[in-house]
């Protein structure tokens, strides 16, 4: 006889479990940090943080890539703002006076 855990998760090809063991791929925790699962997949994942140490770190571990990627500031440099300005003044419709 399946457990009731078992049948929730089977219904998400990502999920694979037993009625011991819940396995949730790194990919599976990705898409909870960046809050694109269904809240009910998120519900599952969280339940299965808090009985899995190993996935707990490696959550934490995903959580702090998270952070130190939101924090680069990313722009161009300077000579590709300056070749895409003279760029845009040697190809921009001239006016015409009369």
């Amino acid at each position: 006889m399946q457990c009731r855990f078992e049948l929730v998760l089977n219904q998400f090809n990502s999920f694979k479990t037993n009625c011991m063991t819940k396995t949730i791929t790194q990919d599976n925790l990705v898409l909870y940090i960046y809050h694109e699962t269904s809240t009910h997949e998120a519900l599952l994942i969280e339940e299965a943080l808090q009985s899995d140490w190993e996935l707990k770190e490696l959550h934490y571990s995903l959580l702090e890539g998270k952070v130190e990627l939101d924090g680069i500031i990313t722009s161009p440099r300077p000579k590709v703002i300056d070749d895409i300005l003279r760029y845009s003044r040697y190809t921009a419709p001239m006016e015409h006076t009369m």
